[in-house]
This record gives structure tokens, C-alpha cells and sequence, in this order.
């Protein structure tokens, strides 16, 4: 129970902001794959604490 701060709070915000840096800056730099990645982690960010809350609870 004491990961579970972790897994529904910081691992999410983490990958949020890496998401959006990757976005904004492949958006700007016109690098699709840079984007992609970004556009990525932002979904991966929205659907991990889902994913592993679901295992744990």
C-alpha cells in the first residue's frame, strides 16, 4: 500500500511532462518521430495508473 502514492501520482506526472516536452519540441523541430514518442507517453501516462491500480487494489 505505501507504492501506491508512486503508481497513481508521480510515475503518471512524470511521464505526463516528458510527454508534453517531446511534443512541444518535435512539434517545433517538424521531427514526427519526436512527436510520436511524446503523443505516446502522454496516453501511456493516462492509462498506466489505471492499468497497475486495477492489479493492486
Amino acid at each position: 500500500m505505501e507504492f501506491l502514492l508512486l503508481y497513481s501520482e508521480i510515475i503518471p506526472t512524470i511521464l505526463a511532462v516528458s510527454g508534453i516536452y517531446f511534443m512541444l519540441t518535435g512539434g517545433l523541430e517538424e521531427n514526427r518521430t519526436q512527436l510520436a514518442v511524446g503523443i505516446g507517453l502522454f496516453v501511456l501516462a493516462v492509462v498506466v495508473p489505471f492499468v497497475i491500480l486495477s492489479m493492486l487494489i
